[in-house]
């Protein structure tokens, strides 16, 4: 478990599904990704499965890194990080959190995190994100962290990435 002024982020698995489904079950939540981000508890939990089971076999060097993000005070659950880290040395990031945890500056210390986490202890140069342009709250969030935006399509092939996306890069 790794721990920051107000959040606790650990690797996430199928016992935070009610959770994470407690705190992602909104609309607004897939408002810019195209749709839920969850239906039921036991789809997410299947999710979560997909997810531990990493990427397909065609892409051995790549992995998925998925943490559910909790508040310390309490250890209810706000939402989670994610990260695809590349054999090559870069990564595609995302985050996903709450409604009801909006506006607060979890979701940026949240990703701070993650970047710290993903430059220093795995030694991950550029960072990529991709947001939909009417995320504005995203946007702002992405260059209060220092990622720059990109002109599409983007150089790296980024899965998340769909063609009206705004692509970002937090360069090494």
């Amino acid at each position: 478990m790794h721990r920051t002024d107000r959040l606790l982020i650990e690797p996430i698995d199928r016992t935070h599904a009610e959770g994470l489904f407690a705190a992602l079950d909104d609309p607004r939540v897939g408002e810019h990704i195209g749709g839920p981000d969850v239906t039921t508890i036991e789809a997410l939990r299947e999710r979560i499965d997909h997810l531990a089971a990493g990427p397909r076999p065609e892409w051995p060097e790549d992995r998925w890194l998925n943490w559910v993000v909790r508040r310390a005070e309490d250890g209810v659950i706000i939402g989670r990080l994610e990260a695809t880290t590349y054999p090559d040395g870069w990564a595609e990031v995302a985050y996903v959190f709450g409604p009801a945890y909006w506006g607060q500056g979890y979701a940026g210390e949240g990703a701070r995190w993650m970047i710290e986490h993903l430059r220093g202890e795995l030694g991950l140069g550029d960072l990529w994100a991709a947001v939909h342009p009417d995320n504005a709250a995203s946007v702002r969030l992405l260059e209060r962290l220092g990622f720059e935006a990109r002109t599409p399509p983007p150089r790296r092939p980024l899965g998340s990435y769909d063609d009206v996306d705004l692509v970002f890069e937090l360069p090494a």
